[in-house]
């Protein structure tokens, strides 16, 4: 398996993911185990043959898995279903803004107004 898709998003090996459920995962092996932390993020080390993650931030050694009858089914790395993780968002670069704030400058303008006195002409004809 080279990748998955996980809630829309393609993971591959390197993708970042988000551990988000924890319930009941090996419950009987807490001891030996390493587990991912809720909510912490982990880089994609590898995929298992069960559909699941290994991850980079946690190795953990080859265990004995028993299947129902009690005989050793597989020998290997435990690993972490992929439902329990979510594709991680890259972190977005901060932008830096400068705001200068300068000064309300207000300005009046004084319209003056000049009194029009009207007038009337009278033509005057000549003849």
């Amino acid at each position: 398996m080279k990748s998955v898709i996980l809630n829309g998003q393609e993971i591959t090996i390197g993708s970042k993911v988000r551990f988000i459920d924890d319930r009941e995962l090996y419950p009987n092996s807490r001891d030996s185990i390493k587990i991912p932390k809720l909510g912490e993020v982990y880089t994609v080390r590898g995929f298992t043959d069960v559909g699941g993650f290994y991850l980079e931030e946690i190795k953990n050694s080859y265990i004995k898995f028993l299947n129902s009858k009690n005989e050793v089914d597989s020998v290997s790395e435990p690993g972490f279903g992929i439902k329990r993780f979510e594709a991680a968002q890259p972190l977005r670069k901060k932008k830096i803004v400068q705001i200068e704030i300068l000064p309300i400058v207000e300005e009046r303008l004084e319209i003056t107004r000049k009194k029009v006195t009207s007038f009337k002409l009278d033509k005057i004809y000549q003849s």
